[in-house]
Formats: C-alpha cells, structure tokens, sequence
C-alpha cells in the first residue's frame, strides 16, 4: 500500500529511525523536514540505492508559523493527500525555573511547532489517516532544570488526547509514543553535559545510566519507528487518544 508520509525532525534520532522505516516498508511517498537540511539531504544521498520509497526533503522551522503556513500551501498545490503524519522534531534545551528564554525557545518548537504542523496539514489529511506524536516520559514525570521540556511533553499528551476525540468522527486516530533514555544524538549530548557538571568521563555517565535501567540497555531508535510503525498501519485503526510508553522498565509502568 502506498502512502505518502510526512514526518519532522528527519536528519537524526528517532525521526531519521522512522524515515529509514518507512523507506523500507514500501512504496511510499516520503516528506522529510528538518531545520538542517544538509544533514538531512546528505543521509538521504547516501541511502538512494537502498531506499524503495520516493523522498523529498525540506528545510523547516516548525516555530516559524508563517513559515510552515507557506510550505503547507505549496505542499498542497502539488500533492493530493498526507496519510500519515510523525511529528518527531523537538528540542531539549534545559533551563533553570529563572531562564524565560529557553522557556519560550523550548515551548515554541516542542509545543507549538508540533500543533502548527499538525493544524495545517490536516486539510490535506484524508479519513483514516494517522497522527504521531512524539512526547517523552518526561510527558509524565518531572526533572531538575527541565521546566520548560517537561512543559512541553505533558502538553503535547494533552494535545494528543484531545484532538483524537476531535477526529474521531473522521477515524483519524491521533497517539503520542513516550520514549526514554533512547541512543540517539539528542541523549547523547546530554550525557555530555551531564558528565561536564559531575566531572565524570561520558562512559562512566553512561555506565551510571545504565544500572538504573531495569534492561540495563537504552532503548534503540529503530524500536520506537517499529511502534510508529504499527500506529500507522490498518491494525491500529482502533488505537487512538493513547500515550505509548517505551523505556525499558525504567518508568515502572508510569
């Protein structure tokens, strides 16, 4: 079955995991956005002899609404439909409850960024299509100096509840996957940071992370675009208004 799927923050982590999927599971039509485009581009060069879908990639800037209300109206001059749509960029930029800037910085991409997306491509959304959004465990948890991504994720486990009840007439079902201590880019940066506050080697952080996993691994990105996967296909008809959570125990069934 062919479908066309929109999916950002597609140059690294989990939203290049979920393209990688998707290219290999057939023939679909993928858009890629990402605010570095030339990461982006470059990992789909060098992936074209091994990918069976059609791709196209796009610089975008989720926070910038007149931005993307521009690339949504382009987008739809051109192509029918978007079946699927992973709302996977974001940013996870700490900050101190006195750091206002980071606050809003934070809240404008992880938030905002992801309702704009949604908002605007759903004119283009037939019934039955599908929504997924990435949220975090820490949509339903707290941490130290995390305010403003905390914030973030829980509303966007709100957003995601509420706006499946407001599709649900259109069988457009709308989850959000919660990941944790996921091996990507993003989790490695701030183990980085992490291990310049404690004085620390990053292995040594690393090693200290992992005890407190009950699997004792992090969890890959590759299993998270296996969950978007199954959100996305005709079994999950039936799956909407949940928040997923996959981290390897270490929520205790939060």
């Amino acid at each position: 079955m062919s479908r066309t799927i929109l999916i950002t923050g597609a140059a690294k982590g989990i939203g290049r995991a979920v393209a990688e999927d998707f290219a290999a599971n057939g023939d679909n039509h993928l858009i890629l956005l990402d605010l570095d485009l030339p990461q982006l581009q470059g990992w789909v060069d060098e992936q074209q002899e091994r990918i069976n879908a059609r791709v196209e990639t796009h610089a975008a800037n989720i926070a910038d609404l007149p931005a993307m209300e521009a690339f949504f109206k382009q987008l739809g001059s051109r192509i029918k439909q978007v079946d699927v749509l992973v709302n996977s960029a974001g940013i996870c930029n700490e900050n101190e409850p006195e750091d206002l800037h980071n606050w809003h910085k934070v809240i404008s991409v992880n938030l905002n960024g992801t309702f704009y997306v949604t908002s605007l491509c759903l004119a283009l959304m037939p019934d039955r299509g599908r929504i997924i959004n990435m949220s975090s465990i820490l949509g339903r948890a707290g941490k130290v100096r995390n305010t403003a991504y905390c914030a973030s994720k829980h509303g966007i486990v709100g957003m995601t509840k509420a706006l499946a009840l407001d599709l649900a007439s259109r069988q457009i079902t709308v989850n959000a996957i919660l990941p944790a201590w996921i091996d990507t880019p993003m989790l490695q940066g701030e183990l980085a940071t992490q291990a310049a506050i404690a004085g620390l080697t990053q292995e040594q952080i690393v090693r200290n992370a992992k005890k407190k996993l009950p699997m004792r691994r992090f969890i890959q990105s590759e299993e998270v675009a296996a969950m978007v996967r199954y959100l996305a296909s005709p079994e999950a008809g039936g799956v909407t208004a949940q928040s997923l959570v996959i981290d390897g125990g270490v929520g205790l069934g939060m």
